[in-house]
């Protein structure tokens, strides 16, 4: 899987890619941390840190598709993190 920048890591519902994970290229990483295309920069994208963070702020559990979802924060893949 390719991707030629990050709006289309977004707009495949992708983002953010994880090394390791298709799709992920360092040319996509700015910060060097193993995370593409993360959220950030000020552009008000809800983001968070971990499940500890979702929880925090009463979020769990956090569905595909909801703001702040990443997945990350879906260990097993359904649809669901944190849960």
């Amino acid at each position: 899987m390719y991707y030629k920048n990050c709006d289309a890591v977004r707009a495949a519902g992708d983002a953010p890619l994880f090394e390791g994970e298709p799709g992920y290229r360092p040319g996509l990483d700015r910060d060097g941390d193993g995370e593409a295309c993360e959220p950030g920069g000020g552009n008000g994208d809800v983001y968070y840190a971990n499940c500890t963070a979702v929880r925090a702020a009463g979020a769990a559990p956090i569905r595909r598709g909801d703001p702040g979802y990443s997945r990350k924060l879906d260990r097993d893949g359904d649809g669901i993190g944190c849960e």
